[in-house]
């Protein structure tokens, strides 16, 4: 997510199933809820960065830069478990790094709540990619999260009158962030060799790496900011984020795939409850009854896992 944007909600859809243990101690659950607090309110420092004149690349550059350069040694030394696989890995790295490069631009430059529901499209995506590159069976539930999932977000966007004009650039990095996030999911899916470490911390480095492609585009203007607010973005990179992965990888490492999707349905509430409330945003109708269809799909999806 930035988000993840974090960042690693797709874990608990993509872990293989062996590796998760049967038990769910209160302990995970805690985590798992907790983590997606973290995430859910992550939107409100980016919004405080974006006050002090940083934008999402910004961002990659310096708060995501710092956690991937204490990642690399991390992932480095699980170097002689992941060689065999080292291509996906670094499809994962680029896939989550398009997806928390640009979700973190869309959370600071738009509607938290539109942002959150276009990228919370995951149901949709994970169904349809499982059947395109994995060969899931899809049955009528499973449908029927797509179905939700799609007519959710035409009603977000404006039903028709969204072809009279075009989507702001906010909504268009949220809806390819959940696309780009939802690949990295399926390519997790694949990757049976790589260490959950290597495959949770290399989201940091794919954001950096992709952040860096980016000068070639666009250069970023980064402002002279107080020691306050760079001892903040300090906090940002090494509390919020590092802190708010471990937080999830503990959880869905030791809570069952289906279950922990449900659970972390719990940032997408936060993110909008506190979006009106702190952020004070304003829902419209036609974001509620599309905020209730993406909810009720991700919870036919999840139950569609068992």
């Amino acid at each position: 997510m930035s988000y993840v944007l974090f960042t690693q909600k797709s874990l608990a859809m993509s872990a293989n199933v062996s590796q998760v243990p049967k038990s769910d101690p209160p302990i995970a659950l805690f985590a798992l809820m907790l983590g997606s607090v973290f995430w859910g309110l992550a939107w409100w420092p980016l919004k405080y960065f974006g006050q002090q004149g940083l934008d999402g690349h910004a961002i990659a550059l310096t708060a995501y830069a710092l956690v991937a350069l204490v990642s690399l040694p991390l992932i480095w030394r699980e170097r002689h478990e992941w060689r065999g696989e080292w291509r996906l890995l670094l499809l994962i790295a680029l896939l989550f790094g398009i997806a928390n490069f640009l979700f973190t631009w869309s959370l600071m430059v738009g509607s938290v709540v539109r942002s959150m529901l276009l990228f919370f499209l995951l149901p949709a995506w994970g169904v349809i990619g499982g059947k395109l590159f994995l060969g899931e069976q899809l049955g009528g539930r499973r449908l029927l999260a797509v179905a939700l999932c799609l007519i959710g977000v035409f009603t977000i966007v404006g039903g028709f009158d969204v072809f009279d004009t075009p989507l702001s650039f906010a909504d268009a990095a949220a809806f390819i962030a959940g696309i780009a996030y939802t690949g990295a999911g399926i390519t997790n899916r694949k990757a049976f060799d790589i260490p959950m470490i290597s495959r949770t911390l290399v989201a940091f480095v794919g954001c950096t790496g992709v952040a860096l492609l980016g000068l070639l585009v666009h250069v970023p203007t980064i402002p002279v900011i107080s020691v306050s607010d760079m001892f903040l973005l300090l906090l940002y990179a090494f509390i919020w984020l590092i802190g708010g992965t471990l937080l999830t990888t503990y959880g869905v490492t030791y809570v069952p795939a289906s279950r922990a999707a449900v659970m972390q349905v719990l940032e997408l509430i936060v993110a909008m409850i506190s979006a009106v409330l702190i952020g004070g945003e304003f829902l419209s109708i036609g974001e509620i009854v599309g905020a209730a269809m993406i909810l009720s799909a991700t919870f036919i999806e999840a139950l569609s896992a068992k």
